[in-house]
């Protein structure tokens, strides 16, 4: 439970003490990548190899998949609503939550890689 609570609060994977990106919180818009090269608590290196990051898209597919699925799915099965609608709807939730999935992603993926203390 401790891990889900790190990968949440963006902390280290390895003591769960230091942050994971220079500005602190889920909802950044500006630096939302900026990330220190290691914990400012236990010296863990955050960027592990050339490329590492990409394994975080395959982590942050599954959060657009359950923000944009509802509208989807609403575009398809209500006729009395135009589509169009639906899919303002999913791009508005895409640009709210493209911070949130990043973020996280990221998260996701070096706790999945770097063991626990």
């Amino acid at each position: 439970m401790s891990r889900l609570i790190s990968m949440l609060r963006l902390k280290c994977p390895k003591c769960s003490k230091g942050d994971l990106f220079v500005t602190k919180g889920l909802f950044r818009y500006s630096r939302m990548l900026d990330m220190p090269e290691k914990c400012s608590s236990c010296g863990q290196v955050y960027c592990i190899e050339p490329g590492f990051w990409l394994g975080s898209l395959w982590t942050s597919y599954p959060i657009i998949i359950l923000t944009e699925l509802p509208f989807l799915l609403c575009a398809l099965l209500i006729d009395s609503v135009n589509p169009a609608w639906f899919f303002g709807g999913m791009l508005i939730a895409f640009v709210l939550i493209y911070p949130v999935m990043l973020r996280l992603g990221r998260s996701i993926w070096i706790h999945l890689n770097i063991r626990k203390l």
